[in-house]
């Protein structure tokens, strides 16, 4: 899961902590789906001269019958670095970035039997741009970066092209937004697409308690951790500290 904050010297340092029940689609079920269970998200973001580092760390909780139970049995993260020593230039929009990602995860097969899988050590590097209105409520980043999997040695076109965004106070109703990523790469000869729209209400701004907000994502991937799409829809709560 990747909800991401949107990349801005307007903005302050932030964190947050997501809790999500994912529903998972029975139809398009793959050994690993998030089916009936529960997510904790981890997201951060922070500021220096040099740039902005960003991360987030997922674990799956499982409480339903066909994973293994009473345990954390999947955990991912991703943590990125965009360095840009000339915002005072032309191109002060423009970063260089290089991210790291992984994870690992176990699921209970038809027998019963407790099996592992990994999501292998990804390194990537490349460009960030970034766009804005003018008052930054509507912010986005275009990124293309190198990418090199360890679990994927013979890929073909190792390029990784991003889209983020993050949009307030949409269709001038104040606390609600949306924000959300589209990765699509390549890797051992076939497309991969990963996409994660999040919708989020700052619920909290009616009882003097701004930092709790409700809201849903989409999950949606095609040949990620497995040949094939997945569909998960979420209900989650989120506080920014």
């Amino acid at each position: 899961m990747l909800a991401v904050l949107a990349v801005t010297t307007a903005m302050s340092a932030q964190v947050n902590l997501q809790v999500y029940y994912d529903f998972g689609s029975e139809w398009t079920k793959l050994d690993n789906q998030r089916t009936s269970r529960v997510t904790t998200t981890v997201e951060g973001l922070h500021f220096d001269n040099w740039g902005n580092t960003y991360y987030f760390v997922d674990f799956d909780y499982s409480i339903g019958k066909t994973n293994p139970k009473n345990a954390i049995f999947g955990g991912y993260w991703e943590i990125a670095r965009c360095l840009n020593f000339w915002k005072e230039s032309k191109a002060k929009d423009l970063s260089i970035q290089v991210e790291y990602n992984g994870g690992l995860g176990l699921f209970t097969d038809s027998l019963g039997k407790v099996n592992g899988y990994q999501i292998g050590n990804a390194f990537l590097g490349g460009l960030d741009y970034f766009l804005h209105t003018q008052d930054f409520n509507n912010t986005f980043n275009l990124k293309l970066l190198y990418r090199y999997d360890f679990s994927h040695s013979k890929t073909i076109v190792p390029i990784q092209f991003t889209f983020v965004w993050g949009c307030k106070d949409l269709g001038g109703v104040k606390g609600l937004s949306t924000n959300g990523y589209i990765d699509m790469y390549g890797e051992d000869n076939y497309f991969g697409l990963t996409t994660e729209p999040q919708l989020w209400y700052a619920v909290g701004q009616h009882f003097n308690c701004p930092n709790l907000n409700i809201g849903t994502e989409l999950e949606m991937t095609y040949n990620f951790c497995g040949k094939g799409f997945m569909f998960n829809p979420c209900l989650g709560i989120k506080w920014q500290f």
